[in-house]
């Protein structure tokens, strides 16, 4: 009877440290197919600030640069609208210039702790952009 009790005693424990581990360990990342400028184990959560903050700096959806099947299932890791390359393109001038300007700290063990706002500061999309899908001229006085 006595084994009978630590048997059910250690089980139990072993039950809440299994609970335990699996309460601190960092959420898995999704296996995201064609990223090229962002970092391949982004947080699923990241990923989609970082999208969204892209929707509100051009006042478009998904499917400005995104396809979608004859389902009208997105289909993210395809490259077949030129709007996703230029959408590259742009995010590269802004690291750039965030990078050269501003001190942007490129260092990859440093951008895996920076946050999405974070990411893309202090020039964002929306500086040039202002809620447009084409950059506003600035320089034109109205």
């Amino acid at each position: 009877m006595k084994n009978y009790k630590k048997i059910k005693v250690v089980s139990i424990l072993a039950i809440f440290i299994c609970i335990g581990i699996a309460a601190v360990k960092p959420p898995a990342h999704e296996d995201f197919k064609n990223l090229q400028i962002l970092l391949k184990n982004i947080h699923k959560d990241t990923l989609d600030k970082i999208m969204d903050s892209f929707t509100v700096g051009l006042n478009v959806d998904c499917k400005y640069c995104h396809v979608s099947d004859a389902t009208n299932k997105m289909e993210y890791e395809k490259d077949d609208k030129p709007e996703k390359e230029i959408a590259r393109l742009m995010i590269r001038m802004n690291i750039d210039i965030n990078k050269n300007y501003f001190h942007f700290n490129d260092d990859e063990k440093e951008k895996a702790k920076l946050t999405a706002t974070q990411l893309l500061r202090p020039v964002t999309c929306y500086t040039c952009h202002r809620g447009e899908a084409r950059p506003v001229d600035s320089l034109t006085i109205k």
